[in-house]
Order: C-alpha cells, then sequence, then structure tokens
C-alpha cells in the first residue's frame, strides 16, 4: 500500500486461490525477518470479529493476574 504521495505505508494484502493456501504462508511466514523488520502475517478479520477477539484476550488476561497461582 502508498500513500498519495507515491511513499510505502509498509503494509499489503494478498489473496490466495485456496484457504489451505493461505493457512500455509500464514504458518511459514509470520515473524520471518525482512531486513531488519518480522512481517506480520495473519487472516484477514473484520473489525468487530477482530474487536471481539481482542476484547476475550484482555479479559481472559485480566482474570488470569487476578487469580495468580498458588504455590
Amino acid at each position: 500500500m502508498r500513500t498519495p504521495q507515491g511513499q510505502s505505508m509498509g503494509s499489503g494484502f494478498v489473496s490466495f486461490s485456496s484457504p489451505e493456501r493461505a493457512t500455509r504462508v500464514v504458518n511459514e511466514m509470520n515473524a520471518k525477518m525482512v531486513g531488519s523488520k518480522p512481517l506480520y502475517v495473519a487472516h484477514a478479520q473484520g473489525k468487530e470479529d477482530r474487536r471481539a477477539r481482542l476484547q476475550a484476550q484482555f479479559a481472559q488476561l485480566r482474570t488470569s493476574s487476578m487469580n495468580p497461582p498458588v504455590v
């Protein structure tokens, strides 16, 4: 993706011919280093799906930090 001035925004989108190929690429390419930066590769998510997933993760973290394991 590029700005109106033609400068790279540092992100992009790719479409695959099958869900299996997309999953393979996510598994193989996520966190690979390109130069000095790691790639972030994930399946596309709608805004509401992403928000719900992040809220669930946050709630789980909050719950686990409030109840530390007893040793």
